[in-house]
């Protein structure tokens, strides 16, 4: 048995623990890296791991780079002809020198492209400010930029966070919110809600006619999606007050799920990008009350992006579960960690759908018996 003190020293030491220092002090070597470099197939690998560690150095810059071709409308600019960089100078109001910079920069991360000494967008920067909710996303980071700027801090956890701030409703039961609070909440997630809707509605078979209740939907985007190809489903949000649109064409349920219980009758109960904003208590809750609404035989469905299942992934371990513990009271779960939360609900038949776009969601559906 091999033991951690709270200093870290181990009361035995295994051979593995001798071969992986020594491995370590290896690639720590400058003098290996001087012999690997002269090797023809290692120097390629060597030159390659050198470049992944000078992206992970340069990820922050990169990342400002597209805000500020998102923030300043850049980008949109472009989608409708290409500029040079004495006309991008003029709409940003930087001068050339600068202006020059952030083209390349752009260029360099792959958001535009210089041809014929004008810049045009590529297809991501097209697919950037094409697909619904991205650009709002991509500003919204700022907040989320604040609370990182002292990792260390950030881990400690010893200070309240921006993005706790932005998020008000996690802290509390919802009902005494503003509207003005749930709304700004709602209308983000509303904007980026199309592409989690279009990749959960592909991975579950749905009956043509049905009632659907769809808990924590704000604005209705998900089932508004829902009733353009299953027309005759009848489907239902539960949300708290403010979160609604007033041109809704589904039926709007005021209420809140950590006080109130969920309406009962409805065959399906979906909860999209729901349980990651809370910690385990309320899930469980959550879940709980889920399985008592549902009629015998009602499905679950459950849908938000998650850890990686075999191995961490940059999306799941990297930007969620960091933007989640940002939030001070969420919590980015991997599938098989919310499938036990499902079963202990009560729920069988727990199945867990292969993800087309797990950057985007992976859905998990049951049923109750």
């Amino acid at each position: 048995m091999v033991a951690d003190s709270p200093q870290g020293d181990f009361t035995k030491r295994p051979k593995s623990h001798f071969w992986m220092k020594a491995k370590n002090n290896l690639f720590k070597s400058q003098k290996f890296h001087r012999i690997m470099s002269k090797v023809p197939i290692i120097s390629r690998i060597a030159r390659r791991e050198g470049e992944e560690i000078f992206r992970l150095m340069a990820g922050f810059i990169a990342t400002q780079v597209l805000y500020a071709w998102v923030q300043t409308g850049a980008l949109e600019k472009l989608s409708s002809k290409p500029h040079t960089v004495v006309m991008l100078s003029t709409f940003w109001g930087f001068d050339l020198e600068r202006s020059e910079i952030l083209c390349r920069a752009g260029e360099a991360v792959g958001l535009v492209k210089k041809k014929k000494g004008a810049y045009r967008l590529t297809r991501k920067g097209a697919v950037i400010i094409g697909l619904p909710g991205v650009t709002a996303l991509i500003e919204h980071h700022k907040i989320l930029y604040k609370d990182l700027q002292s990792p260390v801090d950030f881990f400690k956890g010893l200070e309240e966070t921006q993005l706790s701030k932005f998020w008000p409703y996690v802290f509390s039961a919802g009902m005494e919110l503003r509207s003005s609070e749930v709304e700004q909440y709602s209308n983000l997630m509303s904007e980026s809600q199309y592409m989690v809707a279009a990749d959960t509605l592909a991975s579950v078979k749905i009956r043509p006619v049905c009632r659907w209740l769809d808990v924590g939907g704000g604005k209705g985007t998900f089932v508004g999606e829902l009733n353009k190809s299953y027309p005759k489903i009848d489907a239902a949000v539960f949300d708290l007050p403010g979160s609604h649109s007033a041109n809704s064409k589904h039926a709007c349920i005021i209420g809140s799920f950590k006080e109130d219980e969920l309406p009962e009758g409805y065959d399906v109960i979906s909860l999209i990008r729901i349980l990651y904003d809370h910690r385990d208590q309320t899930i469980e809750n959550l879940l709980a009350k889920a399985f008592r609404a549902l009629s015998k035989g009602g499905r679950l469905i459950v849908s938000e992006p998650m850890l990686g299942p075999d191995q961490p992934t940059l999306w799941g371990d990297v930007y969620f579960a960091m933007y989640t513990l940002a939030m001070s009271t969420g919590k980015t779960r991997s599938p098989e960690q919310i499938s036990e939360f499902i079963k202990a609900a009560g729920f069988v038949d727990v199945k867990i759908h292969k993800a087309k776009r797990p950057f985007i969601t992976t859905v998990i559906e049951a049923r109750r018996i």
